[in-house]
């Protein structure tokens, strides 16, 4: 496998004859499917529900299931990757993904960085599109990258996300072959369960996100309503604050909380790369790691070592790292026979200090133990062998 990496210019300036193995073929399908139903939030739970599903979510996952069909793989093909931000852990996590799964089928694969802005994510998506690839994967929110994506799509170029949007499956009205992510109303409710069960139905709560992503948006609904439910709970804020934003306002938010609600409550949020700078601002502010509780989701290697450390962070709602670009580019192989893509999430996992270095945690990331890569390298390839 040959992988480029270039940034949204210079990948402009890639030769037609560069590319030309990767360029889409007549059989591949780059309209949509029919969406899949949306995930259903659980918005009461008892203290007795809410143990049984932390006892569920923490337990390994060696179980594989996913697909066991499909196509078999073409022989050629180009993906771009268009990152929303190749600094932040998960985004390159999910490439690396790819990148691997490419490499099994001698793909290759341009990653270009959307760098975490508006500007960078459109040049980038752009980019892609200009390249002509078999089909594009972007971490990156869609709803505001639809002229290009559009073009992708006459173009015969299917567009697959990785947490692109709130909900997993094709998107039609966002025009995504597929998006890959966990059940965002699993991820949300079990980070409102764990807060439930750990404070023994009495915790006082407040939610972090940052509200220009749709799935964000969705787990802060998933994470809370169980907890404005719970009858001896408290739900305290919710707040918003761009994640380019986060180095700046956090220490002000966090002085201000502890001001209003004293150093005794519980935090949800979308997106663990808050935690490092509020568990700063915490202990500058003298808060106790006992009495603020940090409750996560994503699991990038900074919510790991605080939560095996005791630093503020508990517990944190991981997604799985490289498995989520093995699913995008299956996906793809899929889209280039014109099949719909495959019915798969993979089940919710929790880490707590108990746990931590389970299912890949002593590698800081979440790998779940049912050896994904064999099992789909195993319908790419048209192989009989066992993934035990």
């Amino acid at each position: 496998m040959t992988l480029f990496r270039c940034s949204a210019i210079a990948v402009a300036l890639l030769s037609a004859t560069t590319i030309a193995s990767g360029l889409a073929k007549a059989e591949t399908r780059a309209a949509p499917f029919p969406a899949w139903p949306e995930p259903k939030i659980q918005s009461t739970m008892t203290v007795e529900e809410a143990r049984a599903i932390v006892e569920a979510r923490t337990k390994p996952q060696a179980e594989w299931k996913g697909p066991t069909s499909g196509p078999k793989a073409e022989k050629n093909a180009t993906i771009a990757y268009v990152s929303d931000d190749q600094s932040y852990t998960s985004y390159a996590g999910w490439g690396q993904g790819v990148i691997d799964a490419a490499t099994a089928l001698g793909w290759k694969v341009v990653v270009l960085d959307g760098k975490g802005t508006m500007a960078g994510r459109l040049q980038a998506m752009q980019a892609a599109v200009a390249l002509h690839p078999t089909a594009i994967v972007t971490s990156s929110d869609v709803t505001a990258l639809q002229q290009p994506i559009k073009q992708a799509i006459a173009l015969g170029i299917p567009v697959v996300g990785i947490h692109a949007t709130a909900f997993p499956g094709p998107h039609p009205d966002i025009n995504l072959y597929d998006n890959i992510t966990s059940n965002p109303a699993e991820i949300g409710g079990t980070e409102g369960a764990y807060v439930i069960a750990h404070s023994d139905g009495k915790a006082k709560l407040i939610h972090l996100l940052d509200n220009n992503y749709a799935i964000a948006r969705f787990k802060a609904q998933a994470a809370t309503e169980p907890v404005k439910n719970c009858k001896d709970c408290q739900f305290l804020e919710m707040l918003s604050v761009p994640i380019a934003d986060t180095a700046t306002r956090i220490p002000n938010i966090v002085s201000g909380l502890l001001a209003r609600y004293g150093h005794q409550w519980y935090m949800t949020t979308c997106c663990d790369n808050y935690y490092p700078y509020v568990a700063s601002a915490l202990r500058s502010s003298g808060a106790s790691t006992s009495d603020v509780l940090l409750v996560g989701s994503d699991g990038p290697p900074s919510a790991y070592d605080m939560i095996r450390k005791g630093s503020y962070e508990i517990a944190t709602v991981p997604e799985p790292s490289t498995l989520f670009g093995y699913e995008a580019v299956d996906a793809i192989v899929r889209a280039m026979a014109g099949e719909p893509p495959a019915d798969f999430i993979q089940p919710t996992y929790l880490v707590t200090h108990e746990n931590v270095d389970a299912e890949g945690g002593t590698k800081n990331e979440f790998i779940p133990s049912n050896n994904f890569a064999c099992h789909y390298e195993t319908i790419w390839k048209g192989e009989n062998r066992p993934c035990n």
